[in-house]
């Protein structure tokens, strides 16, 4: 068989296997990334059926569209009006856990692997995994709303948070990059480029969105209207990236979401009299159908592309484990500094799980130091990512629940017998209550 038609065979079975993981995730608890990576390391590393420098010459373009949608996507489930007055404890949270977990990974790394991480290193790959993926908690807390009614408020809150940290995360691995690419022009410079690189990409995103906005509501209901979207996308990006000196893209593409998503809100808050006649249900399901072949086909790569061995397999666990710890930690320290409710405090512990965004996000040393001259081994981000994801996909999926529903079980036990859950129970002499 010639290697065109086995490519298109891989293209056909990716989109099967993508849509049958959807299908199964209710019931498996396991999101479609995951079958998507192990069929590519079976059909790479494992089974030496494909080739990775097959796929070299188009990674570059596949890369570029996956982050333009990954943050795209950001801004299309970003509803302000939804956020206002809800927004403080889950920002907190949200940034708090962010600062923790990269601080802690970054110095994890410098003294685990000292050959590929430098503290600053180190910090890069915290920040990729400082919050949790929208994508994922999304998908889980909607398939345990069914058998987990105690999830209603608690499930709100992690959505929320899982909402603010995406774009977290993005702006902190864009600067930490560019912090490094340009740290030889000087603390005050580099300050200053990076101010300039967000602040031109925030700029570029919003005025794109208000200005695509005002034109998808002049054209009504014309057809195909939604799918120009997408091609309007691109141009915001490269152009982002052009002004920003590398960086901005992301930053912009979500801003542009952002935007388009809330127009009437947005357009309102600044006075401009617009009647906005945007079908977000529409933009939704064209950005829907797109990335599902984009995402199918860029996660397949990364599995023929990744190579895991134990040690990357150890540290990766090892780096689980601590993010895990830490998560525990911080949730219990904001959530008694703010007054969570108990069984929000028990669910925001255990719940932090990893994702698309996050190995999206590992890819981002590759696009913006292709040549490797910042960051050596720039290949370690990916393989450590995937069993990173891999195993807190399983954790927060199977083992999460479980414990946080034995916990509010007891935190209720506790109550309805009128004891102070602090207090430990005091028993008499003949093991009665006292």
């Amino acid at each position: 068989m010639i290697e065109t038609e086995r490519v298109l065979l891989l293209i056909s079975s990716t989109l099967f296997l993508n849509y049958l993981g959807g299908m199964f995730y209710k019931r498996t608890k396991i999101p479609d990334i995951v079958w998507l990576l192990v069929f590519g390391m079976v059909l790479g590393p494992i089974l030496k059926f494909f080739d990775a420098a097959l796929f070299l010459d188009i990674f570059d373009l596949m890369l570029l569209v996956t982050v333009a949608l990954f943050a795209f996507n950001m801004g299309l489930n970003f509803n302000i009006q939804h956020l206002l007055g809800n927004t403080a404890r889950a920002f907190n949270m949200a940034i708090m856990s962010f600062l923790v977990t990269t601080i802690t990974v970054g110095l994890a790394l410098s003294v685990v692997l000292p050959k590929y991480f430098n503290f600053v290193n180190g910090l890069l790959l915290g920040a990729m995994i400082g919050g949790m993926d929208g994508v994922s908690i999304r998908g889980l807390i909607n398939s345990l709303g069914a058998e987990s009614k105690e999830m209603g408020v608690s499930g709100a809150f992690l959505k929320l948070e899982s909402t603010l940290a995406d774009p977290i995360k993005v702006v902190g691995v864009v600067t930490i990059i560019k912090m490094v690419t340009i740290a030889g022009a000087g603390p005050q410079s580099a300050a200053r480029d990076i101010l300039f690189s967000l602040t031109t990409a925030a700029l570029i995103g919003i005025g794109a969105g208000l200005t695509w906005g005002e034109f998808i509501s002049r054209l009504g209901d014309r057809p195909l209207n939604y799918m120009l979207t997408i091609a309007a996308l691109f141009p915001v990006y490269v152009f982002a990236e052009i002004i920003s000196g590398g960086g901005g893209g992301p930053i912009s593409a979500f801003l542009f979401g952002v935007v388009l998503m809330n127009y009437a809100f947005v357009t309102r808050s600044l006075n401009m009299k617009r009647r906005s006649r945007i079908d977000r249900r529409k933009i939704r399901e064209y950005h829907d159908e797109i990335s599902f072949l984009v995402k199918a086909l860029f996660f397949v790569y990364l599995g023929l592309i990744v190579r895991l061995n134990p040690a990357y397999i150890a540290v990766g666990g090892f780096l689980t484990a601590l993010i895990i710890v830490v998560r525990f930690l911080t949730a219990t320290l904001m959530g008694n500094l703010q007054g969570f409710p108990d069984e929000q405090v028990i669910y925001t512990r255990y719940f932090f799980i990893q994702g698309a965004g996050s190995l999206v996000l590992s890819q981002f040393v590759t696009k913006y130091d292709p040549n490797s001259v910042f960051f050596p081994g720039s290949e370690v981000f990916t393989n450590l990512m995937v069993p990173i994801v891999l195993i807190s996909i399983v954790f927060t999926s199977v083992v999460a629940p479980v414990l946080a529903r034995k916990q509010t079980m007891a935190e209720i036990h506790v109550i309805d017998e009128g004891l102070d859950p602090e207090e430990p129970e005091k028993l008499g002499k003949n093991g009665e209550k006292s």
